[in-house]
């Protein structure tokens, strides 16, 4: 019975052994950042008062989360799909400082964040995307994180109007989806 549970033992050991050795990526294809909506209300009074970004993001990468303790790579796949990112706040908040979830994903999850920078604006901003990467196989969970920060505005990749009522809607400039942000692992 004792050999059997240290037989075990040493079979677990070496599994998280495994996932603390392996190296960062750094070879990594840019994130695809496919839509970005933006919505900006009017201000007038009993107009909706909730200004919105919301974006969708692809990354093509497979992510090699570790060796196993029978030997084969531990990965999720490539296309991952950071859906329906969405910031929403009231008129008059500051919409930093804050994490906004995407729609769940099968590997883990993405969220991302509206960074605080000079002329913040609807029209002028930089998203902060992270993907959370976590896989468990065959009772074991490995983790991985990325980041990555990509700048829209209307002088580059954003195209839109505002209406008579004062109310404004963005989104990608024809030609210019998807826009590559190039991402890094930190944890």
């Amino acid at each position: 019975m004792y050999s059997t549970l240290f037989a075990s033992f040493l079979v677990f050991s070496t599994a998280a052994t495994a996932a603390s050795i392996v190296q960062r990526q750094t070879n990594l294809s840019s994130w695809k950042v496919t839509g970005v909506a933006v919505f900006g209300p009017s201000g007038h009074p009993g107009s909706y008062p909730w200004p919105t970004i919301t974006a969708n993001v692809t990354d093509p990468n497979t992510i090699v989360l570790s060796t196993s303790y029978n030997g084969s790579q531990v990965v999720a796949p490539a296309g991952n799909l950071a859906v329906n990112c969405q910031a929403k706040w009231f008129s008059g908040t500051k919409p930093t400082d804050h994490i906004w979830p995407c729609d769940p994903t099968t590997d883990g999850y993405w969220y991302l964040e509206i960074v605080d920078t000079p002329g913040l604006s609807l029209s002028n901003f930089d998203l902060k995307f992270t993907r959370f990467v976590d896989v468990v196989d065959q009772g074991l969970e490995y983790k991985k994180t990325f980041v990555g920060t990509g700048h829209f505005d209307l002088k580059t990749n954003l195209d839109g109007q505002c209406d008579g009522s004062g109310a404004c809607h963005w989104a990608l400039k024809n030609g210019s989806s998807p826009v590559s942000i190039q991402q890094t692992e930190i944890a």
